[in-house]
């Protein structure tokens, strides 16, 4: 937060308005609020790392056995909050919990829910803990949790992906992960996230600064942008008080569209986003974009040769997904550009089915939208036998 921002918080305190309670509610206590019944599971992978999921079923009701599960998957710099802190009528993940499903939210490593390990800490900003990136969700994070909601529900999983969230589910698919092709019903991706070529978003930009700054030492260690209470108060006061200001805020960090996005709201979203992840992984943002490639991370030349048996980090081969996948793109949208949708679209050759649902929506309008019409696609392909 620079110097300016931080006295314009200073003259709103003193003038402006009250900062909505739901902006400072972490997921179980929001749930609680809204009278939703929620459950917090602690969910360990093969290399330590203890993320934090929540459950959450219909309004008024209890938790119980035999729904049909929904896992929602939020993208980088997100956090389950994404699916439920719009308004509670355009919220996809109330939504889905009142349409009688048992919804189950992620929380992937290195966000402000998931920052404990079986053996390092994470507070410690040099610490081993925050050496990961998407890929390491995808190989470890994504297969423990369907393991761990298949062995509580006994029910297969639909999967529905934003962002990174469909990126690591492409590459778990592509090297056909056996956990995930045993507990999986289906996969829906909104704002689908492989080739990343064309992209314009504030995450390019910010993976590109995660480097810079890491290297000139302003960052916060091998964090990135795991904000503090006080930063998080201090968006909140400004989205709060001055629309322009906050919309040319959240810029830096989402790609959002005051046409398409509830911007009456920001106040709120930002007390929740950004959730924070590793320097590391915002390279490997960088390296995709470099790259023009889907690829695996690029550990350099000698630590390639350990992890791949190659110098180059491998192609990963959409080609290999042999199961059928549900595409919903923004037009807007600056993350997953529409000729980079249309790229991964063509290579998913092996796949038995492909849709495609394309919107007047930018990235986050699938979180934040003002209306919420392409859940109807959704569902239809929920309720397809």
């Amino acid at each position: 937060m620079t110097r300016v921002l931080f006295f314009l918080t200073l003259v709103i305190l003193a003038f402006g308005k009250t900062i909505p309670p739901e902006a400072n509610q972490l997921f179980p206590e929001l749930m609680v609020s809204l009278g939703y019944p929620v459950e917090s599971h602690h969910i360990t992978t093969k290399d330590g790392y203890i993320n934090l999921y929540f459950r959450i079923q219909a309004k008024g009701t209890q938790i119980r056995a035999g729904l049909p599960v929904i896992y929602l998957q939020h993208g980088v710099l997100d956090s389950s909050d994404d699916w439920v802190i719009n308004n509670e009528t355009l919220a996809p993940g109330l939504i889905l919990a009142n349409l009688g499903y048992d919804v189950w939210l992620g929380n992937i490593r290195g966000n402000r829910y998931s920052l404990n390990h079986t053996k390092y800490n994470s507070s410690h900003p040099f610490s081993e803990y925050w050496d990961f990136s998407w890929q390491d969700m995808s190989l470890y994070d994504l297969p423990a949790a369907f393991e761990y909601i298949y062995n509580k529900t006994s029910q297969k999983i639909y999967y529905i992906g934003h962002s990174q969230g469909t990126s690591i589910m492409f590459m778990a698919l592509a090297r056909r992960d056996p956990t995930i092709l045993q507990y999986l019903k289906k996969f829906i991706a909104l704002g689908p996230v492989a080739y990343i070529a064309h992209s314009t978003s504030p995450v390019v930009r910010l993976a590109a600064y995660s480097r810079i700054g890491y290297d000139i030492k302003v960052l916060d260690g091998k964090k990135f942008l795991l904000l503090s209470d006080k930063e998080r108060k201090e968006l909140e006061v400004i989205c709060a008080n001055s629309d322009l200001i906050c919309i040319e805020t959240i810029k830096y960090i989402a790609d959002v569209h005051p046409e398409v996005d509830n911007m009456k709201r920001m106040d709120i979203f930002v007390g929740h986003i950004p959730a924070g992840t590793s320097v590391q992984n915002m390279y490997y943002w960088e390296q995709l974009v470099n790259s023009k490639e889907f690829q695996m991370y690029n550990y350099g030349t000698k630590e390639n040769l350990v992890h791949y048996g190659q110098t180059k980090p491998p192609l990963i081969n959409l080609g290999n997904i042999n199961v059928p996948v549900h595409l919903f793109a923004g037009e807007y949208d600056e993350l997953a550009d529409p000729t980079d949708v249309a790229r991964l679209r063509k290579e998913l050759t092996g796949s038995p089915n492909v849709t495609f649902h394309s919107y007047k929506y930018g990235h986050m309008t699938f979180m934040w939208g003002l209306e919420t019409s392409y859940l109807n696609d959704v569902l239809a392909v929920l309720r397809d036998p």
